[in-house]
């Protein structure tokens, strides 16, 4: 009787063992990890015409060193901002090979590729930044800059100063040796409600892939 009892306890042991064991591995399920950068730009953009703040997707911060005088020449910059408009280094405006497509208003979590054609390059347009007020009337001055990011803000004229509000689009980047970035943008003003200060986020392709 007693010999039944010893082995019967012993089964359970064993039993009991097992069971814990298998829900120790259920609790080491890994999760994804979100590689998902915020930014929130700390140098105001909208001072004076035509001044932009660069910014380096590599390095995840604002690029001083970068200016009107050298960006179209510059590798250190991937990005930048003036008031709405943004431009990349690439096509007419830097010697790297960044271009952009405009996803519209899909849900940031459902790009889980970025496509591989309609990438738009920078160029030079005229007459599209405010420089002041002229004899007859306003003035407005050309410069470079990509036109997928138009539309990234949209702006009310009825309100002095303009109020500028994010679209909230889904944006891909492509940038050299097969790397994408997706890039929305989502406020215009800092957490005290001074405009000119841009806030995006943007997550990187995996590695030799077009896959977020």
């Amino acid at each position: 009787m007693k010999r039944k009892f010893y082995l019967m306890s012993a089964l359970l042991i064993g039993l009991t063992a097992l069971f814990t064991s298998c829900s120790d591995d259920d609790d080491t399920t890994v999760e994804p990890i979100d590689n998902t950068k915020v930014v929130s730009l700390t140098t105001k953009n909208n001072v004076k015409v035509d001044q932009w703040v660069y910014f380096s997707f590599k390095n995840n911060s604002e690029v001083s060193s970068v200016d009107s005088t050298n960006f179209q020449t510059s590798l250190d910059w991937d990005i930048a901002f003036h008031s709405r408009h943004v431009r990349l280094n690439g096509g007419a405006s830097g010697p790297g090979t960044a271009e952009a497509l405009d996803l519209e208003a899909v849900d940031w979590d459902s790009v889980l590729t970025a496509p591989t054609v309609g990438y738009v390059k920078d160029a030079f347009v005229d007459s599209i930044l405010f420089a002041g007020v002229g004899e007859f009337g306003p003035i407005y001055i050309g410069t470079y800059l990509n036109p997928v990011f138009e539309t990234a803000f949209t702006y009310d004229i009825t309100t002095y100063p303009p109020t500028y509000t994010a679209n909230k689009n889904v944006y891909v980047i492509k940038l050299a040796e097969g790397k994408f970035v997706k890039i929305m943008m989502t406020d215009y003003y800092n957490d005290m409600g001074e405009s000119g200060y841009i806030t995006f986020k943007y997550k990187f392709s995996k590695e030799g892939s077009n896959e977020f």
